[in-house]
């Protein structure tokens, strides 16, 4: 179920649908080219496996599988025609430096175009085919205490097709309004606020949860066809991250954390593909890393890597290793957050920073067991000791090892605060809570993305 959380039905049915079209494409431009006298000309090739792979991945990071706007509209036309170049131009040149994936001026020619046209048409009827749901906004409305559910609401609104109409509560006070959303009435009236508001979904607050009066309520909604859904779980869903807020000891205890099931994936086939990734990323990262060395020594004195005291699995210290992106006497006087535009960042550190360049030696660590490639971001103990007693459950996110890269940090832009920390501790939880090899394969692909696009550095 969790896939589906992350990446809905809809999404996978326009990415599997892709998937299946663009082979389709490039066999067909074999035989309007060849014709079909030959059918060894047919088989599969390289060259065709390449094109299919580099067209999904342009397509991911041009957001051609978001719904943010119609398919038809001009921005999505023109950002879906420069995927289409785009992903010609990366695999000619692949062709160019690797001759055995060519498959033929002719072929490639023809292949590009049926794409374009298959998978431009394929989305036509997608969004005629889901028309009626793809786009609607559903409304809902929230039972409990509405004081400490407005920056919920909020979210709610923002990172989904939701609504909330307003708040629900056991009794009406002299407060009718919270954060722009009404108090509409008591739980005795639910039924007809329902009915008159047209509410789809009726999202119930974790503290209420044991209101045996609301509870009854809630039933006679669910059996009217609505949806009926706990705030925690339905935040998750629609978010992708955890409500801290709103959760205690006994959500820890009654619900399922992948994070810390001693399966076969998290004892042994995740550290395996560490093994083999850091082996592979630190051989074929030294044609970056030696210029990079290069460059930090001439800029300024001091040595090339950062050596820095994280926590990591168990609350158990370790060194982090970084390229050096700041001057050597950065924390002169002491630790401080990282900030926008920081002026303790060197000229090549801006880059290497811009381009997580400076992350690359952290596969060191990741070679020596002390961090994953993906994982919540390790913080300095300085940091630990004073998040830990503010934000509560900030310790939970030492459960698993830490990573290089993490669902936070994919989801929300560089954080340099406690608020910022507090958010990104939603993630973190969140993917302690769904860890899977389908969740990281999400966080490498989302990963690639932010790099290329050069989101969220510092």
């Amino acid at each position: 179920m969790i896939g589906i959380k992350i990446l809905p039905k809809k999404k996978l049915l326009l990415f599997f649908g892709d998937i299946l079209l663009i082979p389709i494409a490039y066999f067909l431009s074999l035989v309007i080219r060849f014709g079909v006298k030959d059918y060894s000309l047919l088989k599969p090739s390289l060259g065709g496996l390449f094109l299919v792979m580099c067209y999904i991945f342009i397509f991911y990071i041009a957001d051609l599988y978001e719904f943010d706007r119609s398919f038809r509209s001009f921005k999505y036309v023109f950002r879906f025609i420069s995927s289409i170049a785009i992903a010609a131009i990366i695999t000619l040149g692949a062709f160019y430096f690797i001759p055995k994936l060519w498959f033929g001026r002719g072929v490639f020619v023809i292949s590009n175009v049926l794409i374009g046209i298959f998978i431009y048409f394929w989305r036509l009827l997608f969004e005629f085919i889901f028309r009626n749901i793809l786009y609607v906004t559903k409304n809902v409305v929230i039972l409990g205490s509405y004081n400490k559910m407005g920056f919920l609401a909020k979210d709610i609104e923002l990172y989904g097709p939701y609504k909330v109409k307003g708040y629900v509560c056991e009794k009406l006070s002299s407060d009718t309004e919270c954060n722009g959303k009404v108090v509409l009435g008591t739980y005795k009236e639910l039924l007809k606020i329902v009915e008159k508001e047209s509410i789809d979904i009726v999202v119930i607050s974790a503290t209420h949860l044991e209101n045996t009066e609301l509870l009854k309520y809630a039933v006679d909604c669910k059996m009217n066809g609505v949806v009926v859904v706990d705030m925690p779980s339905f935040y998750e869903e629609v978010t992708g991250k955890v409500p801290v807020e709103l959760i205690n000891d006994l959500w820890f205890v009654t619900t399922p954390i992948s994070g810390v099931k001693k399966n076969i994936y998290n004892l042994k086939v995740k550290r395996i593909l560490d093994i083999i990734f850091s082996v592979i990323g630190l051989t074929l990262s030294m044609f970056i890393t030696i210029p990079v060395a290069i460059l930090i020594k001439l800029e300024s004195k001091g040595p090339i890597f950062y050596r820095q005291k994280r926590v990591g699995l168990n609350n158990k210290i370790f060194e982090c290793i970084k390229f050096r992106s700041m001057m050597v006497d950065a924390e002169k006087n002491g630790a401080i957050w990282a900030s926008k535009n920081d002026s303790r960042v060197t000229k090549v550190g801006k880059i290497i920073r811009k381009l997580r360049i400076d992350e690359i030696p952290q596969m060191w660590n990741v070679l020596k067991g002390e961090m994953s490639f993906i994982g919540p971001r390790p913080e300095r103990p300085e940091f630990v000791d004073i998040l830990e007693k503010k934000i509560p459950y900030y310790n939970i996110r030492h459960s698993v090892k830490p990573g290089i890269t993490g669902w936070a940090q994919v989801c929300y832009p560089y954080g340099a605060s406690e608020e910022d920390a507090l958010e990104k501790l939603k993630y973190d939880l969140f993917y302690i809570k769904n860890l899977s090899f389908f969740l990281d394969f999400q966080i490498l692909l989302k990963t690639a993305k932010v790099v290329i696009l050069g989101k969220g550095a510092r």
